[in-house]
C-alpha cells in the first residue's frame, strides 16, 4: 500500500523553528534509518491527521522526492499533544525492497454469522488483535484474516493454520501459537467477574 502523504524536507531545527513550523500547519518529522544520515522533514497536519487514525496507517509504504532521490520510508511513530490532540512530531523509517520491515498487522475476524458455536451463544476469546510480523515492504497487508465459518464453542485458532499473504511472516510463532478461541458466553463472564473481583480487592488495600 503506498500513501499520499507529501513530504517535504526542511533545513530547521531548534524549538522555535518547531513552533513556527506548528503555526503554519506544518508538522515537524524526522527520516532515519537505512544505513545515512537521519533527513529532517515537514507534513502537512492536516493530512496527517486524516491518515494516521487509519488502523493501516503504518504499513503505507510513503514515496518522497528529495532532490534527485525518490526515498521510500514507513511511518514509525506520530506524538500528539497531550491536551490538544494535534500531531507534533512523525517519526518515518527508510526501507528498501530487499529488506524486512516489522510490523504489527490487525487481525480480523469474518463470517460470524456462520459460525454455529456463536450461534449457540458462544462468543470469541481474542488472544492476539496484532500479530507482529515481518514483511516485505512492497507487499504489507492490510489485515490478518481469520475465518469463523464453521467454527464451534472449544475451537481454537492456531497460527500454524492460518493462511498468511505471501512475504509475511509471523516474528514471534511460539509466543503468538493462539490467535483466539470460541468459549461459551458464561465462561467468558465468569472470567470477567473475577477480574472485577480482584481488581476491587487491589483498590480495597491500604
Amino acid at each position: 500500500m503506498t500513501s499520499s502523504l507529501k513530504i517535504t524536507e526542511r533545513t530547521t531545527a531548534g524549538k522555535r523553528e518547531m513552533r513556527k513550523l506548528r503555526h503554519n500547519g506544518l508538522v515537524p518529522g524526522v527520516i532515519y534509518g537505512g544505513g545515512k544520515e537521519p533527513l529532517l522533514v515537514s507534513v502537512c497536519e492536516k493530512e496527517l491527521m486524516g491518515e494516521c487514525y487509519s488502523l493501516a496507517f503504518l504499513g503505507h509504504i510513503i514515496e518522497a522526492q528529495f532532490g534527485p532521490k525518490i526515498e521510500k520510508f514507513l511511518p514509525k511513530e506520530v506524538v500528539f499533544h497531550p491536551v490538544t490532540g494535534r500531531p507534533i512530531h512523525a517519526d518515518f523509517q527508510r526501507v528498501s525492497g530487499d529488506s524486512k520491515v516489522r510490523l504489527g498487522i490487525a487481525v480480523e475476524f469474518i463470517n460470524e454469522d456462520k459460525s454455529p458455536g456463536i450461534k449457540r451463544g458462544g462468543v470469541i476469546n481474542v488472544v492476539v488483535h496484532k500479530l507482529e510480523c515481518l514483511c516485505s515492504p512492497e507487499s504489507i497487508p492490510e489485515k490478518i484474516v481469520v475465518d469463523l465459518a464453521g467454527s464451534d464453542i472449544g475451537d481454537t485458532f492456531l497460527l500454524e493454520n492460518i493462511q498468511l499473504p505471501d512475504g509475511t511472516v509471523a516474528a514471534h510463532p511460539e509466543r503468538d501459537s493462539v490467535i483466539a478461541t470460541i468459549v461459551s458466553a458464561r465462561v467468558e463472564e465468569a472470567v470477567v467477574t473475577t477480574e472485577d473481583t480482584e481488581a476491587a480487592g487491589e483498590t480495597g488495600e491500604s
